[in-house]
């Protein structure tokens, strides 16, 4: 003998594939109510625990010509429930990570900028060393590093002999190692070649 409840149940989504609102409402107060407990106990909110049962009802309002009566709507409504609850889960999960990620990010951003403020103020400084050079190795400093000119063609362009220019960049760079030292700032002489 046929359990009456099932049959009652595939009657009723036979009916539901037909667009029978009747069938609908049935189905949804005598289903509504565990799913809403159900995710209840997993999202800890009535009202995403509602919006739950809203989605799981309009999925099975949409696919309603799909449904097989002979299946167990109970089952495919527990599936789309569960499936449903995993997702907002994980949305709710990967919000805190982002809120647990935004201190780190902003300082981030802080350190950026902080960074940005430091770079300005030690380019302040290397202009300063190197506007405290002598002319000629001024001249010299600055076509090395701005016109990215070798010791032979600043030495044509000066008039000077390519182991005169070498010297000049060597005591340049030597005078602004000291300069940037007396304002606390240690670098080696290549790091000094290498930012100016």
């Amino acid at each position: 003998m046929l359990d009456q409840g099932k049959y009652e149940e595939s009657k009723l989504v036979a009916l539901l594939a037909e667009d029978s609102e009747y069938a609908f409402q049935l189905l949804y107060d005598r289903h509504r109510n565990r799913i809403y407990k159900t995710a209840t106990r997993f999202l800890k909110s009535p009202i995403l625990a509602q919006e739950v049962v809203q989605d799981v009802f309009l999925k099975l309002w949409l696919s309603r010509n799909t449904l097989k009566p002979n299946q167990p709507i109970e089952a495919w409504l527990h599936t789309v429930a569960k499936n449903n609850i995993i997702n907002r889960l994980k949305k709710v999960s990967n919000e805190w990570k982002v809120m647990n990620e935004l201190p780190y990010i902003t300082q981030s951003k802080s350190n950026i900028t902080e960074n940005r403020v430091q770079d300005v103020e030690y380019a302040a400084i290397l202009n300063a060393a190197i506007n405290t050079l002598p002319e000629q190795q001024k001249k010299v400093y600055l076509l090395s590093r701005n016109e990215n000119l070798t010791y032979i063609q600043i030495g044509e362009k000066l008039e000077l002999s390519p182991l005169t220019v070498k010297t000049h960049i060597s005591r340049a760079l030597l005078h602004i190692k000291q300069v940037l030292a007396a304002k606390g700032i240690i670098l080696s002489i290549a790091i000094v070649s290498i930012i100016s």
